[in-house]
């Protein structure tokens, strides 16, 4: 069975107060213009440069905004021996759950 490592949209919230690596994909100018924290901006045409930053230890929440290149980055790290998943949706799907909820 092969499973993805997502997690979904919705659950994340819960997860923002935990001890993640929280990274976001976008470009610097879509982070700039709205992001959530914790999360760091890492472009994703610059990530392979940053790889030897990240712990093997602390888990990774990756973003990007449709949940596609998250994924397939989520997968490759977790062939590295990482522990990655991808905001199922991406930012996309973050932006609809913060119009349905406050919890963000």
């Amino acid at each position: 069975m092969n499973s993805k490592p997502i997690i979904q949209a919705q659950f994340l919230s819960t997860l923002l107060a935990k001890k993640y690596q929280f990274i976001d994909l976008r470009d610097p100018y879509e982070f700039n213009k709205l992001h959530l924290s914790p999360f760091i901006n890492i472009p994703f045409d610059s990530f392979n440069e940053h790889i030897p930053q990240l712990s093997k230890q602390i888990p990774i929440i990756l973003l990007c905004y449709t949940g596609h290149r998250s994924l397939k980055l989520a997968q490759s790290l977790n062939q590295l021996g990482y522990h990655a998943y991808s905001v199922e949706g991406g930012f996309y799907t973050i932006q609809y759950e913060l119009k349905r909820h406050s919890s963000f």
